[in-house]
């Protein structure tokens, strides 16, 4: 059997980062101090690595933040496993499932 080529797909080594970590943080620019300090603590509440640039003749650009707060507002969908046959029933009784409230 031949050894898997270390540039196959299982091999893959270059993951993408992530947005707001420190090796891709945010980069955002805003026309005052006031905004600047604003959108700062908005990153440290989140924890959430930023670079902000002041630039009074730019307009502002927030797309990063924004990215970042779908993302967050966006809930990941809770899936409670049901149990099975021979697992502790979840009513708490302490018996399995099959005898308790599956019969």
């Amino acid at each position: 059997m031949k050894k898997p080529d270390h540039k196959s797909p299982g091999f893959e080594t270059n993951k993408t980062v992530r947005l707001g970590t420190d090796k891709a943080p945010a980069k955002i620019s805003v026309q005052s101090e006031e905004r600047k300090l604003e959108l700062i603590s908005t990153f440290e509440e989140n924890g959430w690595a930023s670079i902000i640039t002041v630039a009074p003749e730019a307009d502002e650009n927030i797309r990063d933040l924004e990215i970042l707060l779908e993302k967050k507002e966006a809930c990941a969908a809770v899936s409670q496993k049901q149990a099975s046959r021979n697992d502790p029933c979840p009513c708490g009784s302490g018996k399995k499932y099959k005898k308790c409230c599956a019969a």
